[in-house]
């Protein structure tokens, strides 16, 4: 018994470690590969061209969110939509194929120290063969989302409804507030981090999102609906600014 103790424990203490090691993105001017977009697109090319890579229906198109740990080593994160998998079943495998065999991943970095990060990248086969074009970079294609009255809109209206939210539970402090658009426009995967302790708070927070119940204009990469990460700081204090550097990611 004692010895099952201890094995939980210590997983529970690696647990803690890693994400005490793991960003939730990468800072402001750093790169998952080296070279950048730019640089891990031409590999990518280059590994596709030399292995043979079949060619995918052009309208299929993955997404994959992925962790860099400090050591280089590469974690997918399941995706929370199977049927998503099975509709681009092709650029689904040959993205796994790109994690598995590319090798210049950077870990994140603060402060002269390495950490783990997560991030996420666009893969769409034909843009990666067929009509690849050196200093390709896939964000430079994309339509953003767009909220019907515009994001700036949106950051008031979520202000305005989550106000009271902040001052009944006493939560003050920066935070920043995580959502997609699905490919249907919708919210999703709503999240808060820093993580605030406080269960009931945080299932508020994701009501009143959700009530926000506009449908956004998704996301579109070569006429197809893709999902887009939203992600901005908010300062609150008990008489709640916005902050204002809220931006789309």
């Amino acid at each position: 018994m004692m010895r099952y103790r201890f094995y939980i424990f210590l997983f529970l203490l690696n647990t803690i470690l890693f994400k005490a090691q793991l960003l939730d993105e990468y800072p402001k001017n750093q790169d998952f590969y080296e070279g950048g977009l730019v640089g891990f697109y031409q590999e990518a090319h280059d590994y596709l061209v030399k292995s043979n890579a079949k060619e995918c229906n052009k309208n299929e198109i993955y997404q994959p969110r992925i962790i860099v740990t400090k050591e280089k080593v590469i974690k997918l994160i399941q995706d929370s939509d199977p049927e998503n998998i099975s509709k681009n079943k092709c650029a689904y495998d040959l993205s796994m194929e790109l994690i598995k065999n590319l090798e210049k991943w950077k870990p994140a970095e603060v402060k002269g120290t390495q950490f783990g990060a997560i991030t996420e990248f666009i893969i769409y086969p034909p843009d990666l063969m067929a009509n690849y074009k050196p200093g390709y970079n896939a964000l430079n294609f994309i339509n953003y989302a767009k909220y019907p009255k515009g994001f700036k809109e949106f950051q008031k209206e979520f202000n305005t409804n989550v106000r009271t939210l902040f001052r009944d539970y006493q939560i003050q402090g920066a935070i920043n507030l995580e959502f997609y658009i699905n490919q249907k426009g919708q919210i999703s995967n709503i999240r808060i981090y820093p993580p605030v302790d406080n269960k009931a708070f945080n299932v508020d927070v994701a009501r009143t999102i959700k009530r926000l119940n506009k449908t956004w204009m998704p996301a579109i990469y070569s006429g197809i609906p893709i999902k887009q990460r939203i992600a901005f700081p908010v300062q609150f204090t008990t008489t709640f600014t916005e902050h204002p550097t809220g931006e789309e990611n």
